[in-house]
């Protein structure tokens, strides 16, 4: 606003003034409400979408989607996909596009108009192919762009381009600095080639010096190796004579080992005997066992066919229960619409006494300003 309208509306009588903010504060309501509108529509959009994706998956496979339905309040759906399934044959045997079928054309409508449906089956919905997900998220980022779009005001678009004027002008620094790195790489590039020339002459030297000395130390190899052999030859010599006396020591040990084994023979023959006693009373014991542990499972076989009894009349009660339970969940499920039938009934009357009293306190102001406005004019 120029300062010449802000001087003008200063100078203006207080009631044309607070006509002004009316207008304004009606413009900026009905602008966040189309705003809103906006936002609702591509969200239904989006919604719609997810439904029709899955849609297919669902017709293939009809028995788990009445599964899922029955007893919710889109269980018509369940009736128009059996329709459809019996006349699929007639259908494809017609060669009939799809949208020449009233019956396909219904269970679309059906399901983009109940497109809650979707969050009944997260198992389909978690697991869709890689184009799918890609076409979801660029619904989202419609919805996001539109969001950020219709809520920015001028304010934050002049404040988004002199970030980006600033972004611009810290570009052309950062270039300025790539090409002065640029020039300082190639310098180093070309003393790092100077360099490398330089240890390649010398380390070819050094590698003539490391074959002089390979040489040398091969010469001095073969002279160790001679008198290596000399040692392992003296050597052998000595282990043969250690031979002969290890061989008379081996005979001694042989009769010293006749001996003992005579003595563990006889201990042997007394432990054997021992061990016959014992072999005998664990027999007995053994025998003992058996007997209290026949007893033991006679006894564990009774309780486990009273088990069982008892098993079979619990699931005769779980069977009854489970019947008063579906009739209950229904009865509550009911309960609950017709509340948010009737909650929904009284916000609405609410809301359309509001209007109506606003609305009549708007017209009665409109028709004071316009006798004052009549009577000035005469």
């Amino acid at each position: 606003m120029s300062l010449t309208e802000m001087m003008r509306i200063k100078t203006m009588p207080e009631e044309k003034k607070n006509d002004i903010k009316l207008a304004q504060h009606e413009f900026a309501h009905v602008r966040s409400v189309q705003i809103g509108c906006v936002l609702d529509v591509l969200a239904e959009a989006i919604e719609r979408v997810k439904i029709s994706l899955i849609m297919p998956k669902l017709l293939e496979h009809p028995k788990q989607l009445a599964q899922v339905l029955n007893g919710t309040k889109f269980e018509p759906a369940v009736h128009l996909v059996d329709s459809f399934i019996r006349r699929r044959e007639f259908i494809l045997r017609e060669k009939r596009p799809p949208l020449m079928d009233h019956g396909i054309i219904q269970i679309i409508d059906f399901f983009q108009r109940n497109n809650k449906m979707v969050h009944l089956f997260p198992r389909l919905y978690n697991h869709m192919s890689a184009d799918e997900k890609k076409l979801l998220m660029a619904f989202q980022m419609l919805y996001d762009l539109a969001k950020d779009r219709l809520y920015r005001t001028s304010t934050d678009a002049i404040a988004q381009e002199r970030q980006l004027h600033a972004m611009y002008k810290q570009n052309e620094v950062v270039k300025e600095q790539v090409e002065e790195l640029r020039n300082k790489i190639h310098a180093q590039k070309v003393a790092i080639r100077q360099r490398m020339a330089a240890k390649e002459a010398y380390l070819q030297n050094y590698e003539e010096l490391i074959m002089k000395k390979r040489r040398e130390k091969n010469e001095r190899i073969q002279k160790e190796i001679d008198r290596c052999t000399r040692l392992v030859r003296a050597s052998k010599k000595s282990s043969l004579e250690r031979q002969a006396d290890l061989e008379d020591q081996l005979q001694k040990t042989r009769n010293n080992f006749e001996t003992s084994t005579k003595t563990y023979m006889k201990q042997e023959k007394v432990f054997r005997e021992e061990k016959n006693k014992l072999i005998l009373q664990l027999q007995a014991i053994i025998k003992k066992y058996d007997h209290s542990i026949g007893e033991k499972m006679i006894e564990n076989m009774q309780l486990t066919d009273e088990h069982k009894k008892a098993k079979k009349a619990l699931d005769e009660f779980l069977v009854g229960f489970r019947k008063v339970e579906r009739v209950y969940k229904q009865i509550v499920v009911k309960r609950e619409e017709e509340e948010a039938r009737r909650r929904q009934h009284r916000i609405m009357v609410f809301a359309m006494n509001r209007a109506a009293t606003k609305i009549q306190k708007y017209w009665r102001k409109w028709k004071k300003h316009m006798r004052k406005k009549n009577r000035r004019n005469k």
